[in-house]
């Protein structure tokens, strides 16, 4: 992260900014063994993450630790709900980490996603009610990429094809990328029951992400011609042209500069993805460049005002 987050002493730069670098950097001999970072290697608490046998196994590790009665009083007060807020910051850091090509960033910022991963999983399984552990997670992980593989994962002896279900029509094993999604998204569909295309599409995110995902769902679909129909929506602008203050509200009750505004809006991101761009990152690298800009506009002005 670029700034400590004094919110949380275990996400952000570490507050022993004046010790040694090495405790920010791996810890493994030229063997390839890890030992603790130095001045820490007799402390009794660190035995499960000295001995642990795997990398991903001591940070399970020393998170339980942190969560554990003992460990550290923020962490141990954490919930689901109140670290949603850094899973999404440390995820918009990785972000910009890979699409600025800062690979020491990347190395930072990734941990700190898998930080997450990790301690949310821990929060879960210590839930009275339901509990569960990253070893589940990971399990069903596995077996999802797995299922959602068919023209990978072909039995021994079988021949390849898209899934059984599939046979009737005439749908072959995908060769390309863009196949391959569609695969995926319909094997999804299956195994969730989903009636939608719209299934599992987050509310909670951003309109602009939103609509770029719904986007992509009909994109994928079998039917996408006649549901990319639903776009033009001249029902819903009929609608808002007649809508007044005070009657019923519907879900088309923009106005009409707000409905031509959305329009445009939803077909620039239909034609982005006709052309393969995402539009999201375009989005934000072009920020980054106006951004950049802003700045030395302003150095200029105030050079020039001083």
């Amino acid at each position: 992260m670029t700034e400590p987050n004094t919110n949380n002493p275990d996400m952000g730069e570490t507050a022993n900014n004046g010790q040694n670098t090495q405790n920010t950097q791996s810890n493994r001999d030229k063997d390839g063994k890890y030992h603790l970072p130095a001045g820490y290697e007799h402390c009794a608490k660190l035995h499960p993450v000295a001995e642990a046998a795997t990398a991903l196994d001591r940070v399970k590790a020393i998170v339980d630790i942190l969560y554990s009665p003992g460990g550290c009083p923020w962490d141990g007060k954490q919930t689901n709900r109140s670290l949603l807020k850094h899973l999404l910051e440390e995820t918009y850091e990785y972000i910009d980490a890979v699409e600025t090509d800062d690979r020491d960033n990347m190395r930072e910022e990734l941990g700190d996603v898998l930080l997450q991963s990790i301690f949310q999983a821990r929060v879960c399984e210590a839930d009275p009610n339901d509990p569960f552990d990253i070893d589940e997670v990971a399990d069903r992980l596995v077996a999802k990429l797995i299922t959602r593989h068919p023209h990978v994962f072909v039995p021994d002896g079988a021949v390849s094809t898209a899934s059984e279900s599939d046979v009737e029509s005439g749908e072959r094993a995908p060769e390309t990328p863009e196949e391959t999604l569609a695969l995926w998204e319909r094997v999804k569909q299956q195994e969730k029951h989903r009636k939608s295309v719209l299934d599992g599409i987050s509310h909670t995110q951003g309109a602009f992400l939103r609509a770029a995902k719904v986007v992509s769902r009909v994109s994928k679909s079998l039917d996408a011609d006649e549901l990319f129909r639903a776009f033009e929506h001249e029902e819903c602008t009929l609608l808002a042209e007649s809508a007044v203050s005070d009657t019923k509200a519907t879900p088309c009750e923009d106005t009409p500069d707000e409905a031509r505004y959305a329009d445009e809006i939803l077909d620039v991101i239909r034609r982005a993805q006709s052309a393969g761009v995402d539009v999201e990152s375009a989005l934000r690298n072009r920020l980054r460049v106006v951004e950049a800009e802003i700045g030395k506009r302003e150095d200029v002005l105030r050079s020039s005002r001083s």
